[in-house]
């Protein structure tokens, strides 16, 4: 049955929820949807020994915050919109202001500013938890509606490179 804005079950904080622990590479790493208001998305992830720089660091490696922070803007996407229609990221840029510190847990929180039938646009803050200042910053445009075939074959007699 599908509810509020074409989301199944017209939960859409539970339908985000289980999208955000049924994505393997967010559970693999461990990353939990804390809350969804609005237009935006709290993610949480703890790191593990694994997720560290090197073996000598006490810092979170740098990916494991792009990874957070694309997919807490994802669903940010989907808190704004109230549909769940196929996104692609487009372009994802972050400033990495000071190092994450490994012993602590990391919150993104991801707002969705705009978004048109094509196109959303996501500020996302990743904090140590317990910490003021963010530790990374990042803007992410995604494309949304995707479904079918996005390329076409060129002809054979095109001659373009």
């Amino acid at each position: 049955m599908v509810g509020e804005g074409g989301l199944p079950g017209g939960d859409p904080v539970a339908v985000v929820r289980q999208f955000g622990e049924q994505v393997p590479h967010s559970r693999d790493l461990g990353m939990q949807v804390l809350a969804m208001e609005d237009d935006q998305v709290r993610m949480r992830l703890v790191p593990q020994p694994w997720l560290l720089d090197d073996d000598d660091a006490a810092d979170l490696c740098s990916s494991v915050l792009y990874s957070l922070a694309d997919s807490a803007a994802g669903l940010a996407v989907y808190a704004a919109t109230r549909t769940l229609t196929p996104i692609a990221t487009l372009d994802l840029r972050m400033d990495y202001l000071r190092p994450a510190a490994g012993d602590r847990a990391v919150v993104a929180l991801a707002r969705c500013l705009r978004f048109t039938e094509d196109v959303a646009l996501v500020h996302c803050e990743i904090r140590s938890e317990g910490q003021t200042q963010p530790v990374a910053t990042g803007t992410v445009t995604f494309m949304r509606n995707t479904p079918g075939q996005l390329f076409q074959a060129a002809d054979e007699g095109d001659q373009r490179a």
